[in-house]
């Protein structure tokens, strides 16, 4: 087809851009294996990455990367060190990784690494990536077999990690998943880590939970009841756009969905399909559910979506719900710390609340998300001083310790289980009961190789449907059209 040749070459010429900008050090063939690190001593590896430090103020000297720390608290203990690591990693004292975003907005990241050093000497050089650019750049990295980066963020596990692994260029990691590791991760988060060969190739950063926000006012004012399923929220939903525009006028809405950008689009699109308790991939192949079509693409026919969301990626719709211009959204659990800020929604303050993801009618399994974890896997074609050193890194952030900070500092979902029974986070953060439920619902799949051009076609339909250029029914026979041609 047009479109993927069009698109294609787009994808290239980005690569070629990154290639003009960065000079890559290129290896030819994997290095030799020779990560020789005893993971269950001194203790199991079950025991070494449960272990629990205090929570304590952190010091000046683990504040780093630009980032303010210093008098704020954080788990600074509990993780232990493998057997014969400073043996496998010999030399090396830097890591050089890619990041997706700023570190001003991952403290939990900055705080992990100063730890991290701290413990090993070995530095973490993050590299700051806006999300455009993380998945090209890897790309381009990874096909040169370049040796400038050590670890590749992987912000969509459930489809780059096949990508890559599939390709040789990221190092497996199974050693580190014995039966009983796995037993502290949602078997969904699990799956997102594996990729389609079986393998294990990277382990859990962080969880992007979703989670429905709204506002009580608004809902009570409008003589609506909080829905409790996604067929309600778009009844609801419509009925507070109506009262919205009547009484607060325009540039309010019953709801606001970011579905700007292909991600967005994906992580609604998954959401909606898991919560009828069923996978997108099919035989391989990739099916959109006529019913869940339908009910994605009724928030904005049938429901009180705005329009305007066909222009906001992840962060745009939670600006506009904390400046109180909507009644719904569905977003991150990072929102739950965000919409508690005064300056940052001050707008809202004392008239927002938060529940897990609506049921689908009927299935009744509430909080149910994409259990897709942001990851890091080790370039294949480092040295074996260097993948042991990579090994250590990502042993050490799927741990207690780092998972905690992940989200008792910073916010957002931790992929271990038992984070959530701390006294501290059941004290402290906010809503664990309702995080600890969305995330053992979590659900998760390995998608083939051209998923990420059928994002841009669900994405691209789902505008068309939003705008009034085609009705659900004609941009679901297209779509499955044009995704079947790939397949």
């Amino acid at each position: 087809m047009k479109r993927k040749v069009v698109k294609g070459a787009l994808m290239w010429m980005i690569v070629a851009c990154i290639l003009s900008v960065f000079t890559l050090t290129v290896a030819s063939e994997p290095p030799e294996e020779a990560v020789d690190i005893d993971w269950n001593s001194p203790q199991s590896v079950y025991d070494r990455i449960i272990g629990q430090g205090p929570v304590a103020v952190i010091p000046p000297e683990l504040e780093g990367y630009g980032v303010k720390l210093a008098g704020k608290k954080g788990m600074l203990t509990g993780y232990m060190l493998p057997k014969g690591w400073k043996e496998a990693v010999g030399g090396v004292k830097k890591l050089v990784a890619t990041n997706s975003g700023s570190l001003v907005h991952d403290p939990a990241t900055a705080l992990n690494a100063m730890i991290f050093e701290q413990m090993t000497g070995i530095h973490i050089e993050l590299i700051e990536m806006k999300d455009a650019l993380l998945w090209p750049k890897t790309m381009s990295a990874a096909m040169a077999k370049s040796t400038d980066i050590d670890l590749f963020y992987v912000d969509r596990a459930m489809i780059d990690t096949s990508i890559l692994a599939s390709a040789g260029w990221i190092y497996p990691v199974d050693e580190l998943f014995p039966p009983d590791v796995q037993k502290l991760y949602p078997d969904g988060v699990l799956m997102s880590l594996s990729a389609r060969d079986g393998h294990f190739y990277a382990t859990p950063l962080t969880l992007w939970g979703e989670y429905l926000f709204y506002r009580p006012s608004w809902l009570q004012k409008a003589g609506v009841s909080v829905p409790t399923t996604w067929q309600e929220l778009i009844t609801a939903s419509k009925k507070v756009d109506k009262w919205a525009k009547s009484n607060m006028g325009p540039g309010n809405a019953g709801m606001v969905c970011s579905v700007g950008d292909p991600d967005s689009v994906y992580r609604l699109w998954t959401m909606l399909n898991y919560s009828k308790d069923q996978k997108i991939v099919v035989n391989d192949k990739i099916m959109v559910d006529p019913a869940v079509w339908n009910l994605m693409t009724g928030f904005w026919v049938d429901g009180g979506a705005a329009p305007e969301s066909i222009e906001y990626g992840w962060p745009d719709a939670p600006e506009v719900f904390a400046k109180g211009r909507a009644g719904f959204i569905i977003a991150g659990s990072v929102f739950m710390k965000k919409f508690g800020d005064r300056e940052y929604a001050g707008a809202i303050q004392g008239d927002w609340v938060v529940l897990p993801s609506p049921a689908w009618e009927g299935v009744g399994i509430y909080g149910r998300s994409l259990g897709e974890p942001d990851t890091w896997a080790i370039n294949n074609f480092v040295s074996p001083e260097k993948k042991a050193a990579g090994m250590l890194w990502i042993d050490f952030y799927r741990s207690y310790q780092a998972q905690f900070n992940e989200l008792y500092v910073e916010g957002n979902e931790s992929c271990m289980i038992p984070v959530y029974d701390h006294p501290v986070v059941k004290r402290e953060v906010e809503e664990p009961a309702i995080r600890a439920e969305a995330v053992a619902q979590h659900m998760g799949e390995s998608f083939p190789p051209h998923t990420e051009e059928a994002l841009e076609m669900v994405k691209e339909y789902l505008h068309k449907v939003i705008i009034g250029k085609i009705d659900q029914a004609a941009a679901l026979k297209e779509l499955q059209s044009n995704i079947n041609e790939m397949q």
